[in-house]
């Protein structure tokens, strides 16, 4: 994932962008209440906590190798974080019912650094309304602005 640091996610649903880079790395929930799953996998030696913005998830597997299919229905446990394990999965689900931008990343800042996130937009022609476009612009404004004084380059995902 790589944000756009000059033209961020919320301003692109302000101005009824529904067509996002793929770079931004964005899942769209556009329908209320419904469920989303996730199966999160890798092969690599090292693990990875992964925290999802805006919701708590239900874990209905997680373990090594690949995911069997087999999810775990009956109470399982709710986060907001989770542990990938190395060479493992981790099969999350949560209901889309928090209108907006959310951001999923892993909390080892080097591996976001990396891009090891994304960006789920739940129900965007709900989130317009909620942006306080002022200070949205305001925000933006100030960052042109520092950006132009000190040419900062972006050399990871921005987050």
């Amino acid at each position: 994932m790589e944000s756009l640091w000059e033209d961020p996610t919320l301003m692109q649903i302000y101005d009824g962008e529904s067509a996002f880079p793929n770079s931004s790395t964005i899942i769209s929930l556009p329908k209320a209440d419904q469920w989303f799953y996730l199966d999160i996998e890798t092969r690599a030696p090292i693990g990875h906590p992964i925290h999802l913005h805006g919701y708590d998830f239900f874990i209905l597997s997680q373990g090594q190798g690949a995911w069997d299919g087999s999810p775990r229905t009956e109470n399982p446990p709710r986060r907001d974080t989770a542990m990938l394990p190395r060479k493992a999965h981790l099969v999350i689900a949560f209901q889309a019912d928090n209108p907006g931008a959310w951001l999923m990343h892993c909390h080892i800042g080097w591996h976001t650094t990396e891009g090891l996130a994304l960006q789920f937009v739940e129900r965007a022609d709900e989130v317009v309304s909620t942006i306080d476009y002022g200070l949205l612009q305001d925000t933006c404004d100030s960052w042109i602005t520092d950006d132009g004084l000190h040419a900062i380059e972006q050399e990871d995902s921005g987050v």
